[in-house]
């Protein structure tokens, strides 16, 4: 038999008080340890009562913390993705062509009208909104569209999820909080030619299941304000205006699914034309060789064959060059002249690994200026000096004042070559065959495996 200690301790006082008293005591003392119990014992509230306040209104239930749809994606630890939309600059001003709901944290300051305009400043340690009407001061903002399609139309272009406005260091950063899904569907169309009907689809997918990798290697990284860019120094964004059907079948027919090595999610480059050789990441990225991104032949007959980048060429005079060298502190000034461009090395898929140009200065004397891999797209850039050059993989010819580059490819060579993907899916190969032939050794699988 198991005693209560509250009897014990009644018994013990009662027993040095007088006769009434104690009965007294005692009488009131069970009282008071009835009213206890049943307070513990009485259910916990889980929901409001009725005459409790409750959020009635649809514009109030939407949080600007959380996703729309909260519950689909509740154990999918990379349901929203962060994207910097403008880069972190010191003053921005939002046009809206869609009533907005602008939030300070989680509280609601004031809904925006169509065509209102919000002015957003940095200033120290706060960031200050000036809108129509009125000026707020804090960290963190938020834009909720009341739409029903949850669409934000904000200077001239058209985004899913929500818009923060938030501090970054010295400055602000406008990104879209958007869910990962749509955020692929905003890139693919972006970054890879859609094709006729569904002739490009195999590729499509191929294609998002890298976009999604990528994303989701970007959000393990754990940035502080945000998690990619919106631009070519991660992946190109373009939001709900970038959609197109069968791109977003694409997306859909592959949703949640990811590149895996070794069970992890892969390290993923892709490119648009790899002439004929894909590169290994080594020689351009990473410092040690990563087994799925290793140089590949691309077919007897090179598959992106068919790209308009293939072949290319691109002729320059030797002031020209001089010209691209000092663009990059290579040189300090224009007294010299080019005498030689030599290629060193190349690496086996035929990219140039060392070029090396010999100068003479104002005093006859030679100078000798060695460039690298990848760098060297970034020195002698195309000839209309409006992108950086093709590709590594070329050829080098001086005729007279002449410098001629006959080469092949468009872009790094690392990882799946788009046009040859391309080719692929037209000749009938699903997209597992297309990934396995890019990034040999790796899986598919699905994010939250």
């Amino acid at each position: 038999m198991i005693r209560n200690p509250f009897f014990s301790y009644l018994k013990q006082i009662s027993s040095l008080l007088p006769s009434f008293y104690k009965i007294i005591f005692v009488f009131f003392s069970l009282i008071a340890f009835s009213i206890i119990l049943l307070v513990s014992c009485s259910p916990a509230k889980r929901f409001p009562e009725k005459d409790e306040k409750t959020v009635t209104s649809k514009e109030e239930t939407k949080s600007p913390e959380t996703s729309t749809d909260e519950e689909e994606e509740l154990n999918n630890d990379f349901s929203e993705i962060r994207v910097s939309l403008q880069g972190q600059v010191s003053s921005e001003t939002l046009q809206l062509q869609s009533p907005t709901v602008l939030y300070k944290e989680k509280n609601k300051l004031v809904t925006l009208d169509s065509g209102s305009s919000i002015e957003c400043y940095y200033t120290p340690e706060k960031i200050k909104l000036v809108t129509d009407n009125d000026n707020f001061v804090g960290d963190k903002f938020t834009l909720l569209s009341t739409g029903n399609d949850g669409i934000i139309k904000l200077n001239g272009k058209h985004y899913r999820g929500r818009i923060q406005i938030s501090q970054s260091g010295y400055s602000i950063d406008i990104i879209n909080i958007v869910k990962l899904e749509d955020y692929v569907k905003g890139v693919l169309a972006k970054e890879m030619p859609i094709g006729k009907n569904e002739e490009n689809l195999e590729a499509l997918k191929a294609l998002a299941i890298c976009i999604r990798t990528y994303a989701v290697k970007k959000m393990k990284d754990g940035k502080v304000h945000f998690d990619i860019y919106a631009d070519t120094r991660d992946q190109v964004y373009g939001g709900v205006d970038a959609e197109q059907p069968i791109t977003n079948k694409a997306a859909d027919e592959t949703k949640n699914r990811i590149l895996n090595y070794d069970g992890l999610p892969a390290t993923v480059f892709y490119h648009s034309t790899c002439g004929g050789y894909t590169e290994s990441s080594d020689n351009v990225f990473t410092k040690i060789e990563i087994p799925y991104l290793i140089s590949v032949e691309d077919g007897n007959r090179p598959n992106c064959k068919i790209s308009p980048r293939f072949e290319w060429e691109e002729k320059y005079t030797r002031e020209t060059i001089v010209d691209r060298l000092i663009s990059y502190s290579l040189l300090s000034n224009r007294n010299y002249t080019l005498y030689n461009i030599t290629v060193n090395s190349k690496f086996k898929s035929g990219r140039v690994n060392e070029l090396e140009f010999t100068l003479i200065d104002e005093h006859d004397e030679e100078i000798l200026i060695t460039i690298n891999g990848n760098e060297i797209r970034s020195v002698l850039r195309t000839s209309n000096n409006k992108n950086i050059l093709w590709s590594t993989m070329f050829d080098v010819s001086i005729n007279s004042n002449q410098v001629i580059l006959s080469g092949r490819g468009f872009g790094h060579g690392v990882g799946l070559c788009q046009w040859g993907a391309i080719a692929l899916s037209q000749d009938g190969q699903n997209y597992t065959e297309i990934l396995e032939h890019y990034y040999p050794g790796t899986e598919t699988g699905f994010i939250n495996d």
